[in-house]
């Protein structure tokens, strides 16, 4: 029963983390739009651009896809060429994907150090617009890292990650 409370207790902490990421990216995503928006209603009817708005935006579509990549790979929705694994026996199979696995670890941890690494590097430069530091433009790095790792370990562990499968079980 022990046992079972931490299997609980693991899965909500994992989904909480996950939402909290889901919610994060949907609000870059209006976030995007409404800057956006705003800067065309303000270079059209006011002739006046702000200078913020342009590169607000691109910082927020930056940071959506690598949102979005990760998010797609919890789903299950990237590009997966299998027409010529599944000819493989299931013993195979298995071990290529594990080796698969493997190399998305080794990716998110890539991720999590060179993303990690850009961030420390690009923290004296400040962007034009906004006067942000050039490391927030790379601060999705490392969290789609560490999420991408996240994720594959669940899936290795034969945890399903989706969320909007059809055939997916709803928590």
């Amino acid at each position: 029963m022990n046992a079972h409370n931490e299997n609980g207790t693991f899965r909500r902490t994992w989904r909480a983390v996950d939402t909290v990421f889901e919610i994060f990216s949907i609000l870059c995503l209006i976030a995007t739009l409404l800057i956006v928006l705003w800067q065309v209603f303000s270079r059209e009817l006011l002739s006046n651009s702000p200078s913020w708005s342009e590169e607000s935006a691109r910082i927020l579509l930056v940071w959506i896809g690598f949102l979005g990549a990760t998010i797609g790979f919890r789903e299950g929705a990237h590009i997966a060429v299998t027409f010529l694994v599944d000819r493989f026996p299931a013993t195979l199979q298995a071990v290529i994907d594990r080796v698969v696995q493997g190399l998305l670890l080794a990716f998110g941890l890539f991720l999590i150090v060179q993303g990690s690494q850009f961030v420390v590097d690009a923290q004296a430069a400040t962007l034009p617009g906004t006067g942000l530091p050039r490391s927030v433009l790379y601060i999705m790095m490392p969290v789609a890292g560490a999420m991408l790792i996240l994720y594959t370990v669940l899936q290795a562990f034969g945890i399903s990650t989706q969320r909007y499968a059809e055939s997916a079980e709803i928590d």
